[in-house]
């Protein structure tokens, strides 16, 4: 090894022992539990999934596919001052590998670990439903050793292949056939799959500048091309060789900001297993498409496509499943897939493609792609999440984007000058709470904001996927409430100014909803509060008389009402402000997000502190949220006391009815009462005692925005 691919290595070692001992402190754990969380790269796991303490039988996390289980042992030694030790193991992690094996295949009457009886449960699931099919199809457990050291003993390494030996053999279970297979993961491969994940430039792992991969057609002579295209089955080898390469940065131009192991790319992975399906992977596979700068045809000294600077846009999950799949294989399974298995590649140059964003949109079928990822590179997107940054929030325009910028934020190449710490806010020595907005809840809870939340609440994924919603949210502010007209979208959007929504008051909007959340009882606890409240002892009451007691409380029937209406007060909200301050609603967002309750949420998330302030009526007379809070129940406690109740609970879907435009033309009549009542006469609620005639509600919340923006004017 070279002196400077060694310092590169040494590098990525350092790198590596920073994730552990920040996942340590992050966590909490222990060294070697910490160890199975960063050996789980590629898996996006939850907690349930990781299997600690004692009665393990052998496992520290699994994974789940449609066609089997991954189970895995990781073993670290103890750390030396923050430093790794990486001398070799001994056969301890084999022995719990086949305690894992011994385990799926007995029968087991007691399991005392929780996360061990996740397991099982899912694992007798699998074994039944196999037993009730005609053909009794395979079940595959691929069981690995995850190890942070440089490799084996010599004997542990003898024992890991005679262990290997052994699983040739399908086992068979209760007339089901279960294949095992082994694998080892060294210091090394963990190293390669945190380069693969963090690259995005044009090099090597070496460190060494490269910009290009070879593609070897199965037959030059049969390629398709023209004006800059080719059509071509490729050597499914050649991918996975450009993955190991360049990791990531093979799908910059991909909407994804990561990949993880999926049910999708675990039938690729075990679909290439035998030889049979390696033969036929190229018929089974929808195919690669690859834009890239430009390319040189094969010739007679090169065999293959040379591909500059290529970016995988459809086919990200084929090209990780292949080489996840290629590592599994045996030695002599891996010489048959370099020689037999193709994949199909459409690559084009980019001067042919004039939207990638479109080509993506209509070539990703085989594994599901949310539609917000498919604009997520658009320029106003972008714009965005920049201008949320400066209001110390990262914006997720796509799927996983927060988690793949706290990785490496000096890659992230929209948010120049940032650092995790910009969009963190510490409670002492506890876990930092991150301040991150998922593009996707924005624009619910924006479209509600604006009089829709109707269609925010029953039509999420029209937001991304018709252009005409996307265009209102995103790229024009409505003049007037919903209400103002009669709740007509195409009218609405017709009306809208030639501009884009101001991000502090899009923040407003999802502040509130996420308070209205916090701020109201689960409809679990409003049962059990209800029953202390009451005096009623579920054990020795029918459940018919419960029902009939709960039925006539009239706190408990608003809370269960209330728990379905976050998006319906973000709606209310939106009208109580514009009807406050409508000449300067497009401006008050950022004096909106320092008054009282929403400047201490925007800062600090501190949802639990500020919803029991508010439910225990102890806040500012100029709190808007909070004012606005108990507005909204006041009117929704007086839409109860009506018929209302009776038609809502004869509803076939309550929840609908919640959100139809008589119910809000409802609530919108009685926040216009309840203005006028306060223009007159002084309401007698503790949360009312800053709104006094003749200004009334609406004064009170213009007075508690606008004031200090103009005290600070003069």
């Amino acid at each position: 090894m070279s002196g400077s691919i060694a310092a590169h290595q040494k590098n990525l070692t350092a790198i590596l022992a920073a994730d552990i001992r920040e996942v340590c402190e992050a966590l909490g754990l222990a060294p070697d539990k910490t160890f199975s969380r960063v050996a789980a790269l590629g898996y996006d796991l939850p907690d349930f999934q990781f299997i600690d303490g004692a009665g393990d039988k052998g496992i520290d996390f699994w994974f789940q596919s449609d066609t089997g289980f991954d189970i895995f042992q990781a073993k670290t030694h103890e750390l030396q001052g923050g430093t790794l030790d990486l001398s070799v193991f001994d056969d301890e992690g084999i022995k719990d590998l086949q305690r894992a094996k011994n385990f799926l295949l007995a029968e087991v009457t007691s399991i005392r670990n929780e996360g061990l009886k996740q397991l099982r449960h899912r694992w007798e699931h699998a074994i039944g439903s196999r037993r009730g099919s005609p053909d009794r199809e395979l079940i595959t457990v691929n069981l690995s050793l995850v190890i942070l050291g440089t490799g084996l003993t010599t004997g542990a390494d003898q024992d890991f292949a005679m262990f290997r030996d052994t699983l040739t053999e399908p086992s068979d279970l209760r007339g089901v056939p279960v294949q095992f297979t082994l694998s080892l993961y060294t210091i090394d491969d963990l190293i390669t799959r945190r380069w693969q994940e963090d690259n995005r430039t044009w090099r090597d792992i070496a460190g060494s500048k490269k910009d290009y991969i070879d593609l070897h057609p199965e037959d030059p002579d049969s390629s398709l091309t023209k004006k800059g295209t080719a059509v071509f089955y490729c050597r499914a080898y050649d991918l996975v060789r450009a993955y190991q390469e360049f990791g990531y940065q093979l799908f910059e131009p991909n909407v994804r900001c990561n990949i993880k192991v999926s049910k999708v790319n675990a039938a690729i992975r075990e679909s290439v297993q035998t030889r049979l399906g390696r033969e036929e992977f190229r018929f089974l596979n929808n195919g690669v498409t690859i834009v890239c700068k430009s390319y040189s045809k094969p010739s007679a000294n090169r065999p293959a496509f040379r591909v500059t600077e290529p970016g995988i846009v459809n086919g990200l999950q084929t090209v990780f499943a292949l080489h996840e799949a290629y590592l599994k294989l045996r030695p002599e399974d891996k010489d048959h897939f370099e020689k037999s298995c193709y994949v199909l590649v459409r690559l084009l140059q980019e001067q042919t493609v004039n939207d990638v964003s479109r080509m993506v949109r209509a070539t990703n079928t085989q594994n599901p792609m949310q539609p917000r990822n498919l604009m997520s590179n658009n320029s106003e997107q972008i714009l965005f999440e920049r201008l949320f940054a400066e209001l110390g929030w990262f914006y997720e325009r796509k799927q996983g984007a927060w988690d793949a910028y706290a990785a490496d934020p000096r890659r992230w190449r929209t948010l120049h000058g940032k650092t995790k710490e910009n969009f963190q806010y510490s409670y002492g020595a506890g876990r930092p709470r991150v301040r991150c907005v998922d593009n996707e809840l924005l624009a619910q809870c924006w479209l509600s904001f604006v009089g829709f939340s109707e269609e925010a609440n029953h039509s999420k994924a029209s937001i991304f996927e018709n252009d005409q919603w996307y265009d209102f949210i995103f790229l024009h502010s409505p003049a007037q409430p919903g209400v103002d007209f009669g709740y007509n979208f195409q009218e609405a959007r017709e009306n809208s100014k030639n501009e884009a929504p101001a991000p502090p008051l899009m923040l407003a909007s999802y502040l509130a909803r996420e308070f209205q959340r916090e701020v109201v009882p689960s409809q679990r606890e409003n049962y059990e509060s209800a029953l202390k409240r009451l005096g009623i002892d579920p054990a020795r009451t029918p459940r018919e008389q419960i029902e009939l007691k709960l039925s006539e409380d009239t706190d408990y029937v608003l809370g269960q009402v209330l728990s379905g209406m976050s998006l319906l007060f973000v709606e209310f909200f939106g009208l109580l402000l514009s009807r406050s301050v409508p000449a300067d609603i497009d401006r008050i967002g950022p004096e909106l997000l320092r008054n009282c309750s929403l400047g201490s949420l925007q800062q600090k998330l501190n949802f639990e502190e500020v919803a029991l302030r508010v439910n225990q009526v102890n806040f500012e007379p100029n709190d808007v949220l909070a004012v606005s809070w108990c507005a909204f129940k006041h009117c929704v406690e007086e839409l109860v006391g009506t018929a209302w109740l009776t038609e809502y609970r004869q509803a076939r879907s309550r929840n609908r009815f919640a959100y139809s435009v008589d119910t809000r033309a409802r609530l919108q009549k009685s926040l216009n009462s309840l203005h006028q009542y306060t223009q007159r006469t002084q309401l007698t609620r503790p949360w009312a005692v800053g709104i006094v005639p003749p200004d009334g509600l609406f004064g009170n919340i213009s007075r508690s925005i606008l004031r200090k923006a103009k005290a600070q004017s003069t």
